[in-house]
């Protein structure tokens, strides 16, 4: 009996003491937490507070977002811009300019009016100024019809509705697994080899983009094409030709091989145009390839247009 109270004092002091020493370890931290600098924050802790901006546009940028509508203003308005300077002549821009501008010509203003730049051209350049030169007095327009004259193909007269680059653009690096893949070599333990890591390291997009029956096929030819031409045939019909660089050698292929069926096995092509409309053409059939001015073989479709396409 006297062992039992003899525990049972010893259990009581060691529970006082255990809950006096955590109250003091609880004081002693608060302590501390009064006497911190307000200003040390853990970075987990760390919270950004700001007033929501008065533009609801801008306030939808600050959060990530687009608008819809600000988009399809933003491209009415590039194209009306685009329209103008197009169309314009040397005299209607230096008119626009005086007026929104306020640029004074010949008045001799030390900074702005008659002031040249290290090649003796005047900041005043309205269009095609040198009289000397091919296009004088031509608007942006005329000289860009001359100029896809003189870029397409002569062996039809359809109208040339457009030219589009297909130069790839960088988007990263490539993934680890497409740099692997399986080997066809002969007599060999390994059923992977990893290929050129530097020449494979970067991943390209192209603009022009092609949906084939078979999305498997190795040869494609939204992947050789240099640029792509759009001829109007009749109200919705249009040809499509691929300019593909002579480099590749496309020309020694044989209308019965395997690789002419996969370069001309495209159900639809989509392409953007240099105001963000996404356009796309339902392929209909193969036309014919030729050889154009040495350069480049060219690989003509027939297609239909697609209508409301979004941006």
């Amino acid at each position: 009996m006297k062992k039992f109270f003899q525990k049972l004092i010893l259990y009581t002091y060691i529970k006082i003491h255990t809950i006096f020493l955590n109250i003091g370890i609880i004081l002693y931290r608060a302590e501390e937490s009064m006497e911190a600098d307000p200003n040390n924050v853990r970075e987990a802790d760390k919270k950004i507070i700001r007033k929501r901006h008065r533009n609801a546009v801008l306030e939808k940028f600050y959060a990530g977002q687009s608008d819809e509508k600000y988009v399809k203003e933003y491209y009415e308005l590039l194209k009306k811009a685009d329209v103008f300077m197009r169309k314009s002549t040397p005299y209607d821009l230096a008119v626009a300019t005086d007026k929104h501008l306020r640029f004074w010509g010949d008045k001799g203003d030390a900074e702005r009016g008659n002031k040249k730049d290290q090649y003796g051209r005047r900041y005043e350049h309205y269009g095609f100024f040198d009289e000397k030169h091919k296009h004088a007095g031509k608007t942006i327009a005329e000289v860009l019809e001359l100029e896809k004259e003189e870029r397409r193909t002569k062996d039809d007269d359809y109208e040339l509705l457009g030219i589009f680059s297909n130069k790839p653009i960088e988007v990263g690096l490539t993934n680890i697994m497409d740099v692997v893949e399986k080997t066809n070599k002969k007599n060999v333990d390994f059923e992977y080899e990893v290929l050129d890591v530097f020449r494979k390291s970067k991943q390209f997009e192209f603009p022009i983009k092609a949906i084939h029956n078979d999305e498997n096929i190795a040869n494609k030819i939204e992947q050789l094409t240099e640029f792509l031409h759009i001829k109007k045939i009749g109200f919705e019909h249009r040809q499509l030709e691929f300019f593909i660089p002579l480099k590749f050698k496309t020309s020694g292929v044989t209308d019965q091989s395997d690789i002419f069926k996969e370069l001309t096995d495209i159900k639809e092509i989509f392409i953007r145009d240099e105001y963000g409309e996404l356009i796309g053409y339902g392929i209909t059939k193969f036309i014919k390839r030729i050889i154009h001015n040495d350069t480049h073989e060219v690989w003509k479709f027939q297609g239909i247009e697609m209508r409301n396409m979004s941006i």
